[in-house]
């Protein structure tokens, strides 16, 4: 098989990483369906309920898979969440009540760190998970003909109401934009809950039970920052970190950005750049993203360079621009192949 001289001067890659520990604040939606918590009281005198529409934050860590673009973990970390007031009342003339709910606080966390999520679906068992209502005041007027009407206060800061999330929660990321050397993910978590507790209130015959269900849904982003030249060329141990593009310090036939902009350090660096087999010439990238425009081409002669045509790749593609994923095998086919090969920069506009 004949040898194809390579020349690469300009492609940038993502050093390649399983997963990136990524901590994020998730913000709470605005969205029919969410976060809109149903508050049942059940008393043996009249039911009531009304809901409570929640606001406020989440903090999170996630085990991000750039490649993948999903994750393994969900873990909270704190939550910062308000609710409305509420109004519930209930009985008849000869016993009932009145209540207010008023400055309702919650918080989340999860129960056995690690939350763990299927890597495949980004699906989890919400019961990891705990949402307790730590503030606020619960007041009113409570009793009976025969016992005679007491005012009630419940204080939900000192008597926590605690209940764990019910089902299957979901986490969904998303490739989104790409700013400067940036590049960002949508994150929405869904996290159904319900807490059922019963309220202690001191009256003769009167007893009560709140069940609080909803489902939460928030929503953030995460980034990960593909380095430049410069810092690269400084943790290799280049020795001119801004004019070391074209030099050879780490193999003897490649220069330097080549290395860097396929995402090889200087334990890594190959000596050749395509890996050749019966089914074509694959390029060796050790990356995830690409970082600059660049075009596959080939030649017959080295003087006339042309790009390969989509049709002659493997995975159907020769170009890719900035920001385009790398980490699918990129091989031109042999059927076809002609004598060279290189890979060109494409000019971004």
């Amino acid at each position: 098989m004949a040898k194809f001289p390579i020349f690469l001067l300009c492609l940038s890659a993502f050093p390649v990483w399983g997963q990136i520990s990524k901590e994020v604040t998730l913000t709470l939606v605005e969205e029919a369906g969410f976060n809109d918590f149903k508050i049942d009281l059940s008393t043996n005198i009249g039911d009531s309920d009304d809901n409570t529409e929640l606001s406020g934050t989440m903090v999170a860590k996630i085990n991000l898979f750039p490649a993948e673009i999903t994750t393994d973990e969900f873990t909270i970390l704190s939550a910062d969440v308000e609710g409305s007031d509420i109004e519930l009342s209930g009985g008849g003339f000869a016993a009932n009540y009145d209540f207010t709910g008023e400055d309702l606080g919650f918080s989340a966390i999860t129960s056995t760190p690690p939350g763990t999520v299927d890597f495949t679906t980004g699906e989890f068992d919400a019961s990891q998970h705990e949402v307790t209502i730590n503030q606020g005041m619960l007041s009113g007027r409570a009793g009976s003909l025969i016992t005679g009407y007491q005012d009630v206060e419940f204080d939900f800061s000192v008597d926590n109401f605690t209940g764990q999330g019910d089902g299957t929660g979901t986490v969904t990321i998303t490739q989104g934009r790409v700013e400067d050397r940036k590049f960002y993910f949508d994150i929405s978590v869904e996290l159904p809950t319900s807490i059922d507790q019963v309220v202690p209130i001191d009256i003769p015959l009167i007893t009560a039970e709140i069940k609080v269900e909803g489902t939460v849904k928030a929503v953030g982003e995460t980034f990960i920052e593909i380095p430049d030249y410069a810092t690269w060329a400084t943790d290799t141990n280049v020795a001119v970190a801004t004019t070391s593009e074209d030099n050879f310090d780490l193999t003897p036939s490649n220069p330097n950005f080549i290395l860097f902009a396929l995402g090889f350090d200087r334990e890594s660096a190959p000596t050749q750049l395509f890996d050749f087999s019966p089914s074509g010439a694959t390029l060796k990238v050790n990356g995830i993203f690409a970082a600059g425009g660049i075009e596959i081409q080939w030649s017959d002669d080295l003087d006339t360079w042309d790009r390969v045509p989509d049709a002659s790749m493997v995975n159907g593609k020769s170009s890719f621009d900035f920001g385009d994923p790398i980490s699918d095998i990129i091989t031109v086919s042999k059927v076809g192949m002609k004598k060279f090969l290189r890979v060109s920069t494409v000019t971004q506009n």
